[in-house]
């Protein structure tokens, strides 16, 4: 039993639950899955394990998503995935339950459930701070200073835009557009300009080791993905070409681009100015995929650099902000 517990901070981005304290090198990334036995609330697994049984378990279990656009889909599993984190981060049993800090997306909705699954899976008190501002200071940016930064998070299913200036989120926009909305945009593609429909895994896989980028594939006609399975169960296989792609997706990242020129918009002249000097700074999931910041580049007439972490660096942020409680205020983090 830890008798004196530390201070936690958290990230719910990239489908997982991400832990760590103040002093802790490595964080435990936990996947947003729960398996539970089927009508019941016993709990069998949780995060990795359980995202290894996803169609391939059983009748009697159930894997249960606890995220859903960087929001708590399912709350019971939520609050069970929340406990089991905590008490793997800290070691057992906790006489006296940790203060957390919460990085999250900057959605009104997501607030209120987030702080309740916190207190109901561990938490004593709970802050939040916004995904962006957690970005940004995991990225080292100087937030508190004048000049502005924009930072970008692409997840699997979700976005989140921050410009970000003197300690405050001057704007920003989110939506659910990522991986996941790619991937569906180049079936759909397919459908209609080949007439067959590729699996979303086999798409997925081909986007985060070819990408977009031409020099990566430059030696292929294209990719050879699943198309589906005979009616003897043998896999097929067509090929899809990197225009096919490239087309593909294009219906989600014009909708997420557009969203963030608006906002870009939105800015005064002088600071529009200062980031066509700059960068914005990209981090999450999808922006693994080899090409897609040079893209997405293109479309917004800014440049775009991924930022390079094994682990989003949100956590980071949540990290740096807990070395100093009394940042919570300076960077205008909400204690609800």
């Amino acid at each position: 039993m830890n008798f004196f517990p530390k201070d936690v901070a958290v990230s719910l981005v990239d489908d997982a639950f991400i832990f760590c304290t103040q002093t802790q090198a490595m964080p435990l990334v936990l996947p947003a899955y729960v398996a539970i036995q089927t009508g019941t609330v016993r709990t069998l697994a949780c995060g990795e394990e359980a995202k290894a049984m996803l169609g391939r378990a059983p009748g009697n279990i159930t894997v249960v998503s606890t995220l859903a656009e960087g929001i708590p889909a399912d709350h019971q599993a939520a609050e069970l995935l929340f406990r089991f984190g905590l008490r793997k981060l800290l070691g057992g049993a906790l006489l006296l339950r940790p203060r957390v800090i919460v990085a999250v997306r900057n959605y009104e909705p997501v607030k209120l459930a987030v702080k309740n699954m916190a207190i109901a899976g561990g938490a004593r008190e709970v802050y939040l701070i916004e995904m962006g501002m957690a970005t940004a200071i995991g990225m080292d940016l100087e937030v508190e200073k004048p000049e502005i930064k924009a930072v970008l998070s692409v997840s699997n299913d979700w976005f989140e835009f921050a410009v970000i200036s003197l300690a405050g989120v001057l704007a920003g926009t989110n939506g659910a557009i990522g991986t996941k909305s790619f991937v569906e945009d180049i079936q759909n593609h397919c459908v209609l300009a080949g007439h067959f429909r590729p699996e979303g895994s086999a798409i997925e896989s081909q986007l985060l080791s070819g990408g977009l980028d031409p020099a990566a594939v430059a030696d292929l006609p294209g990719w050879e993905v699943w198309a589906g399975r005979t009616e003897q169960g043998r896999l097929t296989s067509q090929s899809v070409s990197r225009d096919d792609v490239a087309l593909g997706l294009m219906p989600s990242l014009v909708r997420m681009t557009e969203r963030i020129k608006r906002v870009l918009r939105t800015l005064p002249d002088e600071k529009q100015c200062q980031l066509s000097r700059a960068t914005i700074h990209a981090a999450g999931a999808a922006m693994a995929i080899p090409g897609l910041a040079q893209v997405i580049a293109g479309q917004l007439g800014y440049s775009v650099t991924p930022y390079p972490a094994d682990v989003h660096p949100s956590i980071e942020g949540g990290k740096q902000v807990l070395k100093e409680l009394t940042f919570l205020k300076r960077m205008k983090v909400s204690k609800d």
